[in-house]
This record gives C-alpha cells, structure tokens and sequence, in this order.
C-alpha cells in the first residue's frame, strides 16, 4: 500500500502543504502589522533622502527600497495635524485650528477629539481586529477616548527632560531615572509587538524626537532635547549631548533601525508596514509658517518588504486625512458610511494594486488655507505658484511666484483652484464657542494674516 501510493499521497500533502502556507501568506498580506511613526518638528530638507544634509542610513534604506512621497501634508503646527490625523478630517471640520484655537473642556484643555467623533484612528483598527496601542506624545486628551487598547504616553512636565523617563504603562506610572525618554518607547514598542497573538497589531507612536524643550540646567533657553551621543559608526558612545538638531534625527535613525532588527528577530518583518512621518516643519523653518509648504510638507516614509515592492520616490500626492483610510483598507476593513472622512486610501498603492491618486491635497491652520496640486501651489498666505516637477521649496526660485500674473492660463488654473477652497471653508472668527481665542490669538496679534486675493478673484 505504502510502495504503490506512497509518492502521490506524499505529493497531495506537499501540495497541500504549500496551498496552505500560500495561503497563510495571502492573509498575512491581507492583514498585515502596521505602525504609524510620527517625529515632531522636521521638514523633508534635514533629510539627505529629500536632497538635504542629514545622513540617515536606516531612513534612506526604507525609503529607497519601499517608497517616500515627495509630497505628504501634514499641517504648521503640531495639535491639529494630530487632530486630523486621529480623526481623518481636516480642521475645518474639528475645529482644531492651532494649538490655542480649539474645542475646550471645562478643565480649559482642549477637548479630545476622541470625546467629539467616535471613529478615530485607534477605534477603527481596534473594531477591524487588531491589537492596538499608542506609544508617545500625545497632546489631545485622554488617550483612551481614541479607542486604544493599551498605552505608553509620556508625563511631560514645565521642564520636559529627556535624559530620564516617565510614562504612563497602561494606566500605572513608570518612572526610570537612568533610561532616556526615547528608549523607554521603544522598550515598550519591543514588548508590546512581540506578545503571542493570532491578532496582528497596530501601533500609533508620535515621538518627542527632534521637538525643542526647555534646558534643564537654563529653563529660560529652548532647544533641542538631550539625546544619547552616536559615533561614526552608529554606536553608543555612552555621553548625552543636547541642542544638537542633527544629533536628534540620528538618534531617531537609530532607534527605528534597532525596531527593524527586532522586526526580523521575531520574524515580523517581512508582514509589517512602517509608516514613519514629521508632524510639521522644522522649528524656526517650518513650524507655525505660512509660506511656500514650509509649514505643512513633511517627509513621509513607507516600507514593507513582504509586501510593497521598492519604489523610490514617490510623486503622488498624500495629506494625513488619508492616514485612517488607507489603514482600515490595510486591515481588511471598510470605512464607516455613516461619518464624513476628507481622506483617499494608497493602499493600493503599497499593495502594488491598481491605484488613481488624488489631484489636490489640502491643509488649514489659523485662518490660512493651502491648497496643492501636482504642479501648482495655494499658500497660506494666498500667494499662487507654479511648481512644476519642484520639490524642494527651499531652493531659491524653484517655485514661480504667479500671484500677480494676468495670463490668462494662470487666472484660469487659480479659479480653478478656489472652487477647490469654497468646499473647504475658512474659518468663522465670530463662531461663540472659539471668538475669544480668534481675537486673543489671531485677531489681535502679528500673527493675524489675512490671504491675499487677487483683484480678480473678488
């Protein structure tokens, strides 16, 4: 019996054998892990990848051999690109307009955004199956109001010092004096990701990293953090070195790297997206400015080996309202019918799928509107500009200042993009509940811009 069906019944389990680990590929392609890296306060021009000055080998590798857009909005300031990326909607809908023009709860805070819209980030990866958590900085209320399952958010205090750590660990407080901030992140980011679980994970982690803080030893002169020093060849020197900006981005590099390694020590890797991205502009650069997209470009990386093929750069264009839609496409599920999301989903894209792209992106912040296209530009302060292939803002004269042009190919393409901006409303200054703040923080400050209109726009 053996001798005579031993080699076909041997070839059916072969075959089915391969059959089922295809097809344990497929549904882990399907449901992949997926974490969401957000560093606060960088623009695409510190980076070598973007054509700046900053070496990051780890950053570089991921890009190259996955994809990195060339240009991803986010918005100026750091609260409401959070807004929008949790909620998936833009300001004009949450009402986060600036880290001081906002939705308050009676404790004078701003009110979660997770309080005010029940399908966020953390709520919809949790109700589509995975085990979720939020690792980091949050800024916008109580992290459970966003439906994550557990939790590592750092106690910040007047003096923000990096050098020791202090978390709040799933409802416990975690203080470890001789453990940098950061590393006591990725610890948890390590443990939590290698827990036994059918359920694949999801992983929100908006970093400290390379955001200025006060100096511990001068608490009236900002810069940024303290970070532990590397040498040339990416190794702890075992020193602390503070108000380098540089030294910050190669520390994050660092620890993403050591996630990507602990990614393939738990063969992890090969079924996990990385999604790492900026929150804003780099402080003095980009952060709370309305020129140009200095403000709300950032770079934005992708990298998933078993899945996305290399790509390079990318020149499609993304805004953080598509963070929510393209992970719930990701996971396998459907974006709820009864709420309004402002995003489009490039999951495809990452799955090498057929993928249409967005024609505009948008972003707010105060009372200044930006509007993008692939080749032609809306600032905040209502400037118009061509762009052409462009990417890089910084360059002088690499985007053509149109405002004042009466060609009539220019009158038509920016006509064309203001009844873009009529479906994304500007702010209303005299709205009850955010008046006061309009007039103390806008209003009556040098901060008050009102967008430029050309004569035949009004």
């Amino acid at each position: 019996m053996r001798k005579r069906f031993g080699k076909p019944l041997f070839l059916l389990f072969v075959s089915l054998g391969w059959a089922a680990a295809l097809g344990a590929v497929e549904t882990a392609k399907e449901r992949p892990n997926i974490i969401f890296i957000l560093t606060d306060d960088v623009s695409p021009r510190d980076y070598a990848l973007y054509g700046g000055k900053t070496s990051s080998p780890v950053l570089e590798k991921l890009g190259t051999q996955g994809l990195y857009f060339k240009t991803a909005w986010a918005t100026p300031r750091c609260i409401p690109t959070r807004a929008m990326l949790l909620s998936g909607k833009y300001p004009f809908r949450t009402q986060v307009f600036e880290n001081q023009i906002n939705p308050r709860g009676e404790d004078g805070y701003i009110k979660p955004v997770g309080e005010r819209f029940s399908n966020t980030l953390g709520s919809l990866m949790s109700a589509n199956g995975y085990r979720t958590a939020m690792i980091g900085k949050l800024q916008t209320g109580d992290v459970k109001s966003y439906g994550f399952q557990r939790w590592c958010t750092v106690n910040h205090g007047h003096i923000f010092d990096m050098k020791f750590s202090d978390n709040d660990e799933d409802g416990k407080r975690v203080l470890k004096e001789d453990v940098h901030s950061t590393d006591s992140l990725f610890d948890y980011l390590h443990r939590f990701t290698a827990e036994k679980s059918e359920a694949p994970w999801f992983v929100y982690m908006p970093l400290n990293l390379p955001h200025w803080v006060r100096n511990p030893d001068n608490p009236d002169k900002w810069g940024p953090p303290v970070v532990p020093e590397l040498d040339e060849s990416w190794k702890k020197t075992g020193k602390l070195v503070q108000n380098d900006f540089e030294a910050c981005l190669r520390y994050i590099d660092y620890k993403v790297g050591g996630f990507v390694e602990h990614l393939k020590a738990t063969g992890q890797l090969e079924n996990t997206v990385i999604m790492y991205a900026g929150d804003n502009g780099t402080n003095l650069y980009g952060k709370s400015k309305p020129d140009l997209e200095k403000g709300p470009r950032v770079p934005f990386i992708v990298y998933a080996p078993g899945i996305l093929e290399p790509m390079g750069a990318c020149y499609e264009l993304i805004d953080f309202t598509d963070v929510i839609p393209t992970c719930v496409e990701l996971a396998g599920g459907t974006m709820p019918e009864d709420d309004v999301f402002d995003g489009h989903s490039f999951a495809p894209l990452i799955k090498g799928e057929s993928f249409v792209g967005r024609e505009w992106i948008f972003s707010q912040w105060f009372g200044c509107r930006f509007l993008r296209t692939k080749d032609q530009l809306i600032d905040g302060r209502g400037r118009f500009y061509n762009c052409g292939d462009n990417r890089n803002e910084w360059v002088e004269g690499a985007y053509q200042d149109v405002t004042s042009s009466y060609d009539e190919r220019v009158i038509a393409s920016r006509k064309k993009l203001e009844l873009i901006l009529e479906t994304m409303p500007a702010p209303d200054y005299n709205d009850p509940e955010l008046a006061p703040q309009w007039r103390k923080h806008w209003i009556n400050t040098k901060k008050f811009v009102e967008p430029y209109r050309p004569p035949y726009l009004k």
